[in-house]
């Protein structure tokens, strides 16, 4: 194994940095933090102090730049990130770059240039495949332990219901208030979480065939939609998927993250916990001999194998061009930028699909953004 260690730099210092990305590159005997950005001057200094950063930036075009950097985590708005990513590439950085990846595909498929053209690794930040539970679940479907699946059932909320004219501080600062308010982003509820499913789903069962959803804005004040109910069929396999994801759903604060995988000899039910919980994914097993089995009391649940930190190390060995055996996920399932792109237009079809209220199969073909009124 090399021992050279990986140098990174993070962009953006908000959720998804201090959760997935931060804590593992500094446990990481491979990687040390050696540059931050971000425009908020109180996020810099916390990160800079609780991480001991040498180098934080304000212009995270300074950090691209910067020569000491092998490596980015982009974890800035998805808005952000196509001149993020198309700078990481030209001076020769290797990206993990949180998802959505971009607003739209002309943006992702200008980065998939650079990305080819520069010869840089670049991986997507869905880091549900690296859940121990999913990953369990994925082995036991190609073992088809509950034989043929035909049918799989999401329901995922948060609830983030009326927020009112003056939210508490500290629950604007942890579910990013900009998601909800800024233009920029492009869309709401679906494009921000959306992608963790609809790559999930992939991973499992292969290309999506079609799209049908009803995509909603219940909360008014909102810029864009917090209700989605989607129906999804795949190319190859005779499955339907169903997916409802809400952030209008009145409830517990962390909400609920609950499914079903129903196959012909049996069933999966699984539970998962939120990110700020350091328990293991819930699951049971169900089929003709046997009653309900718990499974994930068996799965690890301790921080370096959460799924962020799984996600992190795969990108530093890969990177690093190391074997990922350590990290017990196979390379082969490393989400890359073309999976990154596939999520996305999932999105985007959904929106298309609502937009017309018809059912849009793959590839999208066309594409009119969502405007809420």
């Amino acid at each position: 194994m090399s021992k050279k260690k990986l140098r990174v730099g993070v962009i953006g210092c908000g959720n998804a940095a201090k959760i997935g990305h931060l804590p593992t590159y500094q446990k990481s005997p491979l990687s040390e933090i050696i540059a931050i950005a971000d425009p908020s001057e109180a996020h810099l200094k916390k990160v800079q102090d609780m991480y001991n950063v040498p180098k934080a930036y304000n212009n995270p075009d300074e950090l691209l730049d910067d020569p000491d950097v092998d490596a980015v985590s982009i974890c800035s708005p998805h808005w952000a990130h196509l001149n993020q990513v198309l700078r990481a590439a030209k001076n020769g950085k290797h990206i993990l770059c949180e998802k959505p990846l971009g607003l739209n595909l002309e943006e992702v498929d200008k980065m998939i240039k650079a990305v080819e053209k520069n010869k840089i690794l670049f991986q997507t930040a869905t880091q549900k495949r690296f859940d121990y539970g999913f990953q369990y679940l994925k082995e036991q479907i190609m073992k088809k332990t509950i034989g043929d699946i035909f049918h799989v059932s999401i329901f995922w909320y948060h609830s983030m219901t009326d927020l009112g004219p003056n939210p508490r501080k500290e629950l604007i600062e942890e579910i990013g208030m900009w998601r909800l308010t800024d233009e920029r982003c492009g869309g709401g509820d679906l494009l921000d979480h959306g992608p963790h499913y609809f790559d999930l789903l992939r991973w499992w069962f292969g290309d999506i065939k079609s799209v049908y959803a009803q995509v909603r804005r219940i909360n008014q004040s909102r810029v864009n939609e917090d209700h989605i109910n989607i129906i999804l069929t795949f190319k190859n396999k005779d499955i339907t998927a169903s997916f409802e994801r809400s952030q209008a759903i009145f409830g517990d604060r962390f909400g609920e993250e609950i499914g079903k995988i129903h196959g012909i000899k049996g069933n999966y039910f699984f539970e998962v916990p939120h990110a700020y919980f350091l328990k293991p994914m819930k699951i049971q097993q169900q089929t003709r001999r046997k009653s309900l089995e718990n499974i994930g009391k068996e799965l690890p649940k301790d921080e370096w194998n959460l799924s962020f930190a799984r996600e992190v190390r795969s990108f530093i060995n890969q990177a690093l061009d190391v074997s990922n055996d350590d990290v017990g996920f196979p390379e082969k399932w490393i989400p890359t930028i073309y999976d990154g792109r596939a999520a996305l237009e999932l999105v985007l079809a959904s929106y298309e699909s609502s937009r017309t209220q018809k059912i849009i199969n793959l590839p999208l073909k066309k594409y009119t953004p969502p405007v809420w009124c």
